[in-house]
């Protein structure tokens, strides 16, 4: 518009400078004054009456954007905004491939057990326990085995001085074999009523070593199955009737296993101890006689 606006104001300017020129020229010639204004009127009438069309003119030769007449102001364009991203035309989101399910190995089928065989396998029956009577801790066998199993459960606190047997089988720290046929020996050592060895067919002992009043444990075993209970009469009836001397001991304790018989007398406290441990191991085992020895 700027643009329009000047060349229409140019034209103006031009056809204003054309129309006082041919004033200035018409007083040269004086005989034809009045004509030549007339026709100078005209012409300028006549040069009035176009300049309402020429305006147009410009529209029709007027330059595009592309080719400026005016170099002083060159066209100012606006610099393309390289800041915003490029926003690419919105379409569908891009799917993501479908996992495939993962592919867990088929189970074996079972083998098919043979025509008349069970599928499950055999279940095993269960064997009965065997009655706590017929399994003892230990088996037993003549008396010293038994002897000896039972000092073999006693810690390092609970033992004392000890020794075993004879003086043929004397054993220090542990008990030992003493001979049966010895009746004498039997009634000294172990207070063993000297009418019944032949009863017996094998013996052990153990003692305190210090004082046979203290500790002292005699073990017997008996060749005939019926003799047991008398052999275990005999037993307390001889120790509760013996004259002691050098103190005497607390109690005394006679326990029959299977065919031997045990007869234990002392310290009360060393007594029971070896008590409960026999009882423990041998649940065939019977305290037959558990009493105070009589003063």
């Amino acid at each position: 518009m700027k643009r329009t606006l000047s060349l229409i104001l140019i034209l103006t300017m031009l056809l204003s400078l054309a129309a006082c020129g041919s004033k200035d020229a018409a007083p040269a010639d004086d005989g034809n004054a009045p004509s030549q204004e007339q026709g100078g009127g005209e012409e300028q009438s006549g040069g009035t009456t176009e300049t309402p069309d020429e305006p147009e003119q410009p529209e029709q030769t007027q330059p595009t954007e592309q080719e400026p007449t005016d170099n002083s102001k060159p066209e100012q364009t606006q610099p393309a905004d390289n800041s915003k991203p490029k926003q690419e035309p919105a379409g569908e989101p891009e799917k993501e491939p479908a996992k495939q399910p993962e592919q867990k190995p088929e189970p074996k089928p079972a083998e098919k057990p043979a025509e008349g065989m069970s599928a499950e396998p055999p279940t095993e029956t269960p064997k009965p326990e065997t009655p706590a009577e017929d399994k003892p801790a230990a088996a037993v066998d003549d008396a010293l085995t038994i002897l000896n199993a039972i000092w073999n459960t006693y810690s390092d606190e609970e033992k004392f001085p000890a020794a075993g047997g004879d003086s043929e089988h004397a054993v220090d720290g542990a008990p030992g074999s003493f001979d049966a046929s010895n009746a004498d020996n039997l009634s000294y050592l172990l207070t063993f009523p000297a009418d019944d060895a032949s009863l017996i067919d094998s013996a052990a002992s153990l003692v305190h070593m210090m004082n046979l009043n203290t500790f002292t444990c005699g073990a017997f075993h008996v060749a005939d199955a019926n003799n047991v209970a008398r052999l275990a009469d005999d037993l307390r009836t001889t120790i509760q009737a013996k004259h002691w001397m050098c103190g005497f001991p607390d109690k005394l304790v006679i326990v029959t296993v299977g065919q031997s018989v045990f007869s234990v007398y002392g310290n009360e406290e060393l007594v029971n101890t070896f008590r409960d441990k026999l009882l423990a191991s041998y649940p065939t085992a019977a305290a037959v006689y558990d009493e105070a020895i009589n003063a």
